[in-house]
């Protein structure tokens, strides 16, 4: 994809001494941001080239899914977004004895996060062409990769199940999402010894989940806000002797919410769903003709009245062939309450001891634990069978509880971690002209996702309370992302007449990677990666079990200060990334993939020069 981006931020600051002891400090910003993005790849004859909200739309392709192969993108480019952030925060800190000395610092911030998005979602179109591996003559097919309009799509409507687009109604309103902060801290200086750190913050993010929006039967208005947001912190640090120190903490953080939910993408975007009708050209013409303006797509949903009938009758002849109306489908909805932000107990122990005059080493123990993490379930619209474990199959419409609709996806937060890590560091300050560093962590993540939600019919869907399959319950082992160990050496030498060497090696060994089998064997009605885990024989991949190739990159600087008239200088900068072309291989891990096992993509040796005036 190609795009633009701008930033921009502003603050000023009041400092005002009230005493020899108290300080307050008032601050008032902004923080903006903006971009945009559209795919590289060229199609005259999109079904939006005569005009959209976004313009003529001229590049993208579909978005098409094999089970052995994906053509993929952002299912929402083109898209823009404009995002500001305004803040009023002040922070009073004043210092008193009583038992020993407080530093106490007391704040407060209001702030107003304001962001408009809009999304051409899904109007690429989303082909589920998972009947199937993907054509051996695919290259023929798709003749030429960066220009959809030579793409020969009606040559895989045999393995095409379903077809989706978004119709544009309208462009989305802004989003306001006021937040309020309250914290407090004291830093209490015990005696010469021991030092403690007593804190608390509390934070509300007022309809952070746009809780005043509604889309039936998954979403109903006025949900209950999140309000219990409180964080207690408490640090120390203890001198064991002149050279010796003892520290650590712990502290309930909340994470900050990246990504709102957009339920009102119902009122500006129609998501359909066409079912194959078994045409020869079905995925090069879905709707059998133009695709529907979103007038034509209201009053052709299943859901609505006039189609009620029509569809209750093609339930009755056990759902063969295409549906009578269009299946109506979302991407960003919310799960229903009750729902927590995501948070984590963060805490830590270790030492750190100076050697020598100028070194040091620091030794720590990291744990955390976090809950409520979000993960999105790409259809809701689905029901499981307690006798065994599984979902009922997307296709049986049947056995649906939203037969009237399409896939809907929803975001739960429900998932969890696990780290713990040993960390160690030696470090010595510049002195002789040349100063090093030596990190070494030892590391272990633990995630799983939670149970997936299935609907209820006439009510909004809730988190199943039996037991699944494995690849289906949230199973419990090391992250994809799951680093056992890390290190990295770092140096400066000033080698004298203004010439300088740096340089940094980096090393990882133990890097975990996803594990599938690939396709939809569970006929989901989803493309989620972390679902495709069973095989055709009934197997299951296991979890996250394959490690990848060590890492290993180094880095090497070097610079020359040129003084120049006036104490100004010119510094001349050359730099080598990855300077022994280290390749860094990743390996695929799909087994259904014609790629599995093999390399896929690695890491190769760039320079760059540059220079910088001082004055």
């Amino acid at each position: 994809s190609r795009g633009w981006e701008n930033a921009d931020q502003a603050a000023v600051q009041l400092t005002n001494v009230l005493s020899n002891r108290t300080l307050n400090e008032l601050m008032v910003g902004h923080a903006g941001f903006l971009f945009g993005e559209e795919n590289l790849t060229q199609w005259s004859n999109h079904w939006l080239a005569a005009g959209s909200p976004f313009g003529a739309i001229t590049t993208g392709s579909p978005r098409i899914t094999f089970t052995n192969f994906t053509i993929g993108g952002n299912a929402g480019a083109p898209r823009y977004r404009v995002q500001d952030l305004y803040q009023v925060r002040n922070s009073l800190t004043t210092s008193y004895d009583a038992r020993g000395r407080h530093d106490v610092k007391i704040g407060g911030e209001l702030f107003l996060h304001q962001h408009y998005t809009n999304n051409c979602t899904q109007c690429m179109g989303i082909i589920d062409a998972r009947g199937g591996a993907a054509p051996a003559n695919i290259e023929t097919l798709l003749p030429d990769a960066f220009n959809a309009d030579t793409w020969n799509l009606a040559a895989i409507s045999p393995l095409v199940r379903r077809y989706t687009l978004g119709i544009l109604k309208s462009r989305r309103d802004v989003i306001r999402i006021p937040g309020y902060a309250a914290w407090m801290q004291d830093d209490w200086h015990m005696n010469d010894k021991l030092t403690l750190n007593l804190g608390v913050r509390y934070d509300l993010l007022w309809n952070m989940f746009q809780n005043q929006e509604e889309f039936l039967p998954f979403m109903e208005s006025g949900r209950p806000q999140n309000t219990t947001n409180i964080q207690p912190r408490l640090g120390f640090t203890y001198q064991w002797d002149t050279q010796t120190v003892v520290r650590g903490g712990i502290g309930k953080y909340y994470g900050e919410m990246v990504q709102t939910t957009y339920p009102s993408e119902a009122k500006t975007v129609a998501v359909v769903e066409v079912l194959n009708d078994g045409r020869p050209d079905f995925a090069a013409n879905p709707f059998n003709g133009p695709a529907p303006t979103d007038e034509q797509a209201l009053q052709r949903y299943c859901a609505a009245p006039e189609q009620a009938a029509n569809f209750a009758a093609w339930r009755a002849r056990g759902f063969t062939g295409n549906a009578p109306c269009l299946l109506r489908g979302n991407g960003e909805l919310k799960q229903p309450p009750p729902y927590n932000i995501n948070s984590s107990w963060q805490s830590s122990i270790g030492f750190q001891r100076q050697v020598g005059s100028v070194s040091a080493v620091e030794v720590d123990y990291i744990f955390t634990k976090s809950r409520d993490e979000g993960w999105q379930q790409q259809n809701s619209n689905i029901r499981f069978n307690p006798a065994t474990g599984v979902n009922y199959p997307f296709s049986d419409r049947s056995l649906l509880p939203y037969p009237e609709f399409g896939v809907v996806a929803m975001t739960v937060q429900n998932g969890r971690s696990t780290y713990h890590a040993l960390q160690t560091a030696f470090t010595k300050r510049m002195s002789n002209r040349w100063q090093a560093s030596a990190t070494y962590t030892l590391g272990g993540l633990w995630d799983a996702l939670g149970r997936p939600l299935q609907g209820v019919p006439g009510t909004t869907p809730v988190l199943v309370d039996f037991e699944l399959a494995p690849d289906l319950d949230g199973e419990y082992g090391l992250s994809s992302t799951d680093l056992r160990h890390r290190a990295v050496l770092s140096g400066i030498w000033e080698v004298g007449r203004g010439f300088q060497v740096s340089g940094t090696h980096y090393t990882a060994i133990g890097e975990r990677a996803e594990t599938i089998y690939g396709g939809d064997l569970r006929k989901l009605g989803s493309s989620s990666t972390f679902i495709q885990r069973l095989r055709p024989d009934g197997t299951i991949v296991p979890r996250n079990s394959f490690t990848q190739p060590a890492r290993n990159r180094t880095n090497l600087r070097v610079q020359q200060r040129v003084p120049l008239p006036r104490q100004a200088s010119l510094d001349l900068i050359a730099e080598a990334f990855n300077v022994f072309n280290s390749p860094n291989w990743t390996i695929s891990t799909q087994e259904n993939n014609a790629l599995y096992g093999k390399r896929t993509a690695g890491q190769f040796r760039t320079m760059q020069l540059g220079f910088r005036v001082l004055f």
